[in-house]
């Protein structure tokens, strides 16, 4: 059982990163929009790309803490 908890523990790790660099790319895409608007305009802007991606990751470290329930082992 032991292995079992630790190639769980991995796959979940692995899941878990592939997640940020979701949001990383997320954040390379509306950075370059504001960016772009801001160009286009002149002038610096709020950056409004700030709200999404910290709710965006403060949901992601919320899994990391949130504790796992023993019947859920996904398989």
């Amino acid at each position: 059982m032991r292995i079992a908890d630790r190639e769980r523990d991995r796959k979940d790790l692995r899941e878990w990163l592939d997640e940020w660099r979701y949001w990383l790319g997320g954040a390379v895409i509306m950075s370059a929009i504001w960016g772009i608007s801001c160009f286009r305009d002149h002038e610096l802007t709020y950056y409004w790309p700030l709200f999404p991606l910290g709710v965006w990751a403060a949901v992601l470290v919320a899994i990391a803490l949130w504790p796992r329930s023993e019947g859920t082992s996904g398989s």
